[in-house]
This record gives C-alpha cells, structure tokens and sequence, in this order.
C-alpha cells in the first residue's frame, strides 16, 4: 500500500496535499443537491386546467431526436472526462478534483432548479392533448398516466437547461487551459496552439451541440420557446457560477501563466495554461 502511495505521489506533482477539509463539507453540499432533486421528481406536478380546443398543445407527439439518457450522460461525462485528461496531462489530481466536483455541482444545481419550476409551474407541453387522449363521453384523458404527468412538465425545458450546463461548463475549462476567450493575452509565436481562432473554435465547440439540443425540443414538439429560452439560460447561469467557485475568471490576463518570446510574464505554475480554484494559490506569490 506504502509503494502504491508513494508511486501515486511521484506521478501526481501536487499528491494530496492540496485537499482541505473544507472540500468535504463541498462535496456534502453537492449529495444534499442530488437528493433534493430526487425528492423534487417524486413530489407531485401542479395540475394547471386546458382546453381541449387550444392549438398551443395540439400538436402530435414524436419520437426524441436526443433521448433524455444520452443528454444527460453526455452532460456529465463528457466534461469530466475531458478534466480527467488534462489533470493527467498536468500531472494534478488538484484539476481532476475540481473539475469533478464542479461538474457535479453544475449538474445537480441545474437539475433542482429545473425540476422545482416544472413541478411547480405545470406548463403543460405542445403535445399534451396528444398524449392525454381526451374521451369527450368520460370527460376526461384516456392516456397512459406517466405520458399525462410528463406532459404538465414543459417549463422550462430540461434537455436545454441540462445540455447548455455541461457543455457550458466544458466550455469554460477548455478556454481556462487555453486563454481561448481572454483576448489581450500575448500569444508564443510560432506554435500551431497559439492559434487565436483553433482555441477559440474549440472552445466554442460544445455550445454548439447544446444549441442543437435545445432546437430539438422545439422541433419534437416537447417545448414552447419560452421554456427552451429559460431552460438553456438556467444551464448557463449555474454553469458559470459553478465553475467560477472553483476556477480563476477565463477572461481575465490575470488567472494564467503565459510567455513571450520565451520569457514568463505571470507565473502560477511552471508549465501551461494554469486554472485552479482562487483561494489554492498564493496571488502575491506572481512575479511580474
């Protein structure tokens, strides 16, 4: 066990000696999200009334271009495994820490703010009076009981808020190791990574699929504008705030180490693009 740490030690330039005890009471906070979310999806959906005759939920019911399983895992995943590759790269099990973390509180702030405004609202969905099948002798819908419920689940749309949350937050890291998005940072010259538009492009990249995700749920009939527009505002917002708890602002000169011609200007590591939680650093340690 003794050789194992010490091999896991020489790998890992930082070890274990960045955790702090405070990193648990984090996680904590990040299960009680999760839980509460659970709590929230069991809980019942406000019943708002409709008319049967009313052209906004008339629309038939289609199969999902982008299941809710593979949005989800895709939101997860992909982010933490990307933040899994450049901790190994760095050698830094500080990043793969907080990236794992971060994307965990990102989701799990996303979902129970979603699942609270969809429980609690009751919008039902442009393709509900399909999926209640009205009987005009009963009164009442004739349709499978779990397609009824899902239907008075519209606002906001949560493919959107879950989409535009980890693919923002992977958006975020790439441009936190690569200055993608803070523009007055010199560049080393002649290197294919000083790319201005490669590393803006890149980091531009998941945006894209979550815009496709969220387009989706318009053209499947699952949403209206309104709840796509608010879904993909909430998955932004807890994205960026999640990430900035536990990263330096990627839009700031200040939060990276970068060279010109060779010669360090600011300096928080030895090597790369540094991103790391504010309070692990030592800000008056930067040389100039």
């Amino acid at each position: 066990m003794s050789q194992l740490k010490a091999s896991i030690s020489r790998y890992f330039e930082d070890s274990f000696e960045w955790f702090d005890r405070s990193y648990i009471a984090d996680w904590l906070i990040v299960g009680i999200l999760w839980f509460l979310t659970t709590a929230v999806k069991a809980s019942p959906v406000y019943e708002r009334g409709f008319d049967i005759n009313d052209p906004t939920i008339s629309y038939p019911q289609r199969e999902d271009q982008v299941s809710a399983f593979f949005n989800n895992m895709t939101a997860l995943f992909v982010p933490s495994i990307v933040v899994s590759v450049i901790g190994f790269m760095q050698r830094s099990l500080m990043v793969i820490h907080h990236g794992a973390i971060g994307i965990c509180a990102t989701r799990g702030l996303t979902e129970l703010t979603t699942e609270m405004l969809k429980h609690s609202v009751g919008r039902l969905r442009p393709d509900f009076l399909s999926r209640c099948a009205w009987d005009k002798v009963l009164g009442q819908c004739t349709g499978h009981l779990s397609l009824i419920i899902n239907g008075r689940k519209s606002f906001p749309s949560g493919h959107s808020s879950t989409a535009f949350s980890g693919m923002v937050f992977l958006s975020l890291t790439i441009a936190g190791q690569t200055a993608a998005w803070c523009f007055s940072i010199p560049k080393t010259p002649r290197k294919v990574r000083s790319s201005r538009m490669l590393t803006f492009f890149l980091a531009l990249l998941p945006l894209f699929w979550a815009t496709h995700v969220a387009v989706t749920r318009l053209q499947d009939h699952r949403h209206h504008k309104e709840d796509v527009i608010v879904g993909s505002f909430i998955g932004i917002v807890c994205a960026v705030l999640c990430y900035l708890i536990f990263w330096p602002n990627p839009f700031s000169l200040a939060s990276f180490h970068y060279e010109v011609f060779g010669k360090p200007r600011w300096i928080y590591k030895e090597t790369g693009y540094v991103s790391t939680r504010a309070t692990d650093f030592d800000l008056e340690g930067v040389a100039h």
